[in-house]
């Protein structure tokens, strides 16, 4: 709410045209305790009360009040209208202390949400210039205190990231309690379920802890497995530079587990896949899919493990 809203809202309330939801507001002024809260900066402040002195003092012939004789000469009826200006003059007044000094307090810590629509892969830009690259399906959330001290995210899903070197401002992805940290490298950390989760290092290093345990530093075309279930990890090599750029380089899979890929595929063509079998669920895929139709993509796979598979009611099911 800007400083000419709150002017307008407060000459109506002055003139008895206030509507239900600005009485509503002082309402809620009233029960804020907006003396609790921090002022405004004084040109703001400034504004807001000579706008409110304004109105006060024209509807109140406040010159009447001007000298001593006005004033004995004025009954408690006459005072009676100047009492009820001055009293909506200051709630007002220290309302929108409070409803400014909150508004902006809201918006400085409000989380920023990025999505990947499933079907849909996205590129965006961190306000440190870090870019960061959505895998369909994927969510990024970023704090509203990024880069004050640190650079902290949060994801679930594939986000390859491409950071901006800062060693002031260590930046950090959780993905569930896993936790990994940067000071400048280009990454992808794959968070799709609750049970697995992989970082792979394309340049520069990364530290990865899981539930505040050190796992492990990683240098490039390395990348660390957590499987949550069982509760441990492994590490291994990989092309990564094949592996992370899938925007460029299709779906490129080394020896990924078979429902990783599954949800890969689901999010990249926007349909829920199902897997039957148990047997297939326990398989590890290497494969690449670049440039295909979803019933290309899943005849490739399909040749690949031995698996049919049927779309049903707008879903595929792989048995």
């Amino acid at each position: 709410m800007d400083i000419a809203t709150i002017r307008e809202m407060v000459d109506r309330y002055l003139q008895g045209k206030a509507t239900d939801q600005e009485k509503q507001f002082i309402e809620k002024w009233l029960q804020a305790r907006p003396e609790d809260e921090q002022p405004l900066q004084d040109p703001d402040r400034q504004t807001i009360h000579t706008a409110l002195w304004e109105s006060f003092t024209h509807r109140t012939d406040w010159s009447s009040f001007a000298t001593p004789g006005a004033i004995r000469k004025s009954t408690l009826f006459n005072y009676r209208p100047w009492i009820g200006y001055a009293a909506a003059a200051f709630v007002l007044l220290c309302g929108t202390v409070w409803l400014t000094t909150t508004l902006s307090q809201k918006q400085s810590a409000t989380t920023q949400t990025i999505i990947a629509l499933r079907g849909v892969h996205k590129t965006v830009q961190l306000p440190d210039s870090t870019i960061a690259h959505l895998f369909p399906g994927a969510t990024l959330m970023i704090p509203g205190n990024f880069n004050s001290k640190e650079r902290p995210v949060t994801l679930s899903g594939k986000v390859f990231f491409e950071v901006k070197q800062d060693p002031a401002r260590p930046f950090y992805v959780q993905s569930g309690k896993l936790r990994t940290l940067v000071l400048g490298t280009s990454f992808e950390v794959t968070a799709q379920d609750s049970f697995h989760t992989a970082v792979v290092v394309r340049t520069g290093k990364v530290s990865i802890q899981y539930d505040g345990r050190q796992l492990a530093n990683l240098s490039p075309g390395k990348r660390l497995r957590y499987d949550v279930q069982q509760n441990n990890f492994a590490i291994d090599e990989v092309n990564a530079a094949m592996l992370c750029e899938w925007w460029n380089n299709g779906m490129v899979f080394n020896q990924s587990p078979f429902e990783e890929v599954v949800q890969s595929i689901s999010d990249w063509y926007d349909i829920p896949i199902e897997i039957t079998g148990t047997k297939w669920k326990q398989e590890k895929v290497t494969i690449r899919i670049k440039d295909r139709s979803l019933t290309e993509a899943l005849s490739l796979l399909s040749a690949t493990l031995g698996f049919q598979y049927k779309k049903e009611n707008n879903r595929i099911i792989i048995y």
